[in-house]
C-alpha cells in the first residue's frame, strides 16, 4: 500500500512497490495535465533524496581531459540540453542516479555521503513554488522533513536561482540536503547536495553554486538525412503508443548510468502511452564512425524534456537508440 501527498491531498493506492509515479498519478488516481506536472516537479526532488541511500559506482572512468556532454570526465559533469556544468571534487565517482535525476556522483567509499545529483525538469511554475512543491512531497519518503532556510540566490553572471536546505531523517539516517534551483525557459534545472554530517558546510555548498551555463549550444542543428529519419519514425512510434516499434528503436546492447535495455523499456513504458505529440529537437551531434552523441530535447504537451539517450549506433544499416554505455556496479 502506497500513502502519497498530491496537492495537499492525501491519497492511499494498492500497487506494487516499483510502480512508476506517473502511472500512480494518471491511473490509479487520474491526475493529468497541470496536476501532474506538479507532482512530476517535485517527484525528482523526491527522488534526490532517496537515490543517496544506494551507494554504486562507475565501472571505469573516462580518462578524456577535455570535458564533453558525451564523455565522463572526472570532476566536471557537462549537461547536454540545456547546455551547463557543474564542478565537484576530481575523486568522487559517478553513483546511479535515479529515473528524474540526470546524474549523481559521491565520494569513494561503501557510505553513499556526502553526494550530489543533477535533475532537469518540466515546470510552468515559478521559483518561488520550490519549496512549497517540494516539502509535502519529501514528507511521504522521510520523517521530520523541516526548512532550515528558503531564500532567493544567485548563480555566477547574477542568474537568478532559489536555495532550499532542509533537514531530515531517512531511514533512521539524519540527512541535511541543500538544493539550488533555476529556471531556463519552461525547464527547472536543479543541483542538490546531501550530507550525514549536520549543516552543509562551504565545501559542498559550492558544488551546486558552480553551475554555469555555455552559450552557443542550445539552437537546434541540422543532422544527417539518415539520423533525421531515424528520429522522425522514434516520434511516430511514441505518438501512436507503438509499445514493440518503441522499443525496437533501441540496440540490444544499450547501456546508460548503468541501466540496460531491459531495465530502461520496464522503467520507460509509463511514457509510452503519455505522448500525444512530440518532437525531437537536436542541438549538439557528434558523428564517430558508426557510432554518433546527440544532445537536445523532447518537445511535447507537457513542456520540453532533456533527451536521456546521448548517443545511437548504426547496427545492421538501421540507427538505435545506444546510451552513453557507462556502466555502474551496485
Amino acid at each position: 500500500m502506497l500513502s502519497i501527498t498530491v496537492n495537499a491531498k492525501g491519497y492511499s493506492v494498492d500497487v506494487p512497490p516499483n510502480t512508476p509515479l506517473l502511472w500512480v498519478l494518471r491511473d490509479h488516481l487520474g491526475l493529468t495535465g497541470t496536476k501532474t506536472i506538479v507532482a512530476l516537479v517535485v517527484a525528482a526532488v523526491m527522488s534526490l533524496a532517496g537515490s543517496f541511500l544506494a551507494p554504486c559506482h562507475a565501472q571505469d572512468t573516462a580518462k578524456d581531459e577535455k570535458p564533453t556532454f558525451y564523455r565522463l570526465t572526472p570532476g566536471v559533469y557537462v549537461n547536454g540540453w540545456p547546455r551547463f556544468t557543474v564542478s565537484y571534487p576530481r575523486d568522487w565517482v559517478e553513483q546511479r542516479p535515479q529515473r528524474d535525476w540526470v546524474f549523481r556522483a559521491g565520494a569513494p567509499g561503501l557510505v553513499p555521503f556526502p553526494a550530489f545529483a543533477v535533475a532537469v525538469v518540466s515546470s510552468p511554475f515559478p521559483l518561488a513554488k520550490f519549496s512549497e512543491l517540494s516539502v509535502p512531497f519529501l514528507s511521504t519518503t522521510a520523517e521530520n522533513v523541516t526548512v532550515v532556510s528558503d531564500k532567493l540566490s544567485q548563480l555566477r553572471g547574477g542568474i537568478q536561482a532559489r536555495e532550499l536546505e532542509l533537514q531530515m531523517v531517512m531511514n533512521g539516517t539524519p540527512l541535511t540536503m541543500l538544493c539550488v534551483a533555476m529556471k531556463r525557459g519552461d525547464v527547472w534545472i536543479v543541483t542538490g547536495v546531501m550530507s550525514s554530517r549536520g549543516k552543509i558546510g562551504e565545501d559542498l555548498k559550492a558544488i551546486p553554486y558552480s553551475l554555469e551555463f555555455q552559450q552557443g549550444y542550445d539552437e537546434p542543428v541540422k543532422v544527417p538525412l539518415d539520423v533525421q529519419k531515424f528520429l522522425d519514425k522514434y516520434v511516430s512510434d511514441l505518438v501512436f503508443h507503438d509499445d514493440a516499434k518503441v522499443w525496437a528503436d533501441y540496440s540490444d546492447r544499450f547501456l546508460h548510468s548503468g541501466m540496460r535495455k531491459r531495465e530502461w523499456e520496464q522503467t520507460g513504458r509509463m511514457s509510452v502511452g503519455y505522448w500525444i505529440t512530440s518532437a525531437v529537437r537536436i542541438t549538439d551531434f557528434v558523428p564517430e564512425g558508426d557510432r554518433a552523441y546527440l544532445a537536445g530535447s523532447v518537445n511535447s504537451v507537457i513542456g520540453k524534456a532533456m533527451l536521456l539517450e546521448t548517443s545511437i549506433i548504426k547496427e545492421n544499416g538501421d540507427w538505435k537508440w545506444y546510451g552513453n554505455q557507462r556502466d555502474i556496479i551496485p
